[in-house]
């Protein structure tokens, strides 16, 4: 495979179409095994490729999985150099074919975004042909904003691109101020301007 084969728990979020706190939760929880990784400067947690796989096809084969045949899957995995094309434990079978390909989608649609940002004038991140920040965005999902709405407010947008703004500011954190965790349009929404005197 071309791709890298570490990628930080944003990036790893991304992949999986998973909140990075979930998949911060699952590796706390030691269901994974994760590396640590020099990044942007600083050591960050990390899964490998054939992780992402089977984190993949675990999503959606949760009604069968418990936690001893989780176990017993993921050592099974652990045991092959290379990602193998099913696993087995007892008389239970996982094909990963499906998961891989899913993950290697939405790899190459990471490696897609990520040559779309570029700088501005004032050296902030920005989607490419837009004027939008990558970090504002973020903070918006960060503050609880549906994408729903952000998606409203910001309708040339796309989810992809959100979920990779997301995933883009959770590894290369801002420095300095952050950004409002609003849109404007939202703020004015939610302001109560009863006691204001339109009609004058």
């Amino acid at each position: 495979m071309s791709s890298p084969e570490i990628y930080p728990l944003p990036k790893a979020a991304f992949v999986l179409r998973e909140p990075v706190r979930e998949v911060r939760r699952t590796v706390e929880r030691k269901h994974v095994d994760c590396q640590l990784v020099s990044y942007g400067g600083r050591k960050v947690r990390a899964l490998d490729h054939k992780t992402l796989v089977f984190l993949s096809w675990a999503r959606d084969h949760r009604d069968d999985l418990n936690a001893a045949l989780w176990g017993k899957l993921y050592a099974a995995l652990q045991q092959h150099a290379e990602l193998p094309t099913h696993l087995e434990a007892g008389v239970f079978r996982a094909s990963l074919d499906e998961a891989a390909q899913q993950v290697d989608d939405r790899l190459q649609a990471l490696r897609d975004l990520e040559t779309s940002v570029e700088h501005d004038a004032k050296g902030d991140v920005v989607l490419k042909g837009t004027r939008v920040e990558v970090h504002r965005l973020a903070a918006l999902l960060d503050g609880g904003m549906a994408i729903e709405d952000v998606l409203r407010d910001y309708p040339s947008l796309s989810r992809d691109q959100l979920a990779f703004a997301e995933a883009y500011a959770a590894a290369h954190p801002k420095a300095g101020r952050p950004y409002p965790k609003l849109t404007a349009k939202a703020a004015l929404a939610q302001a109560d301007l009863s006691a204001l005197d339109l009609d004058d």
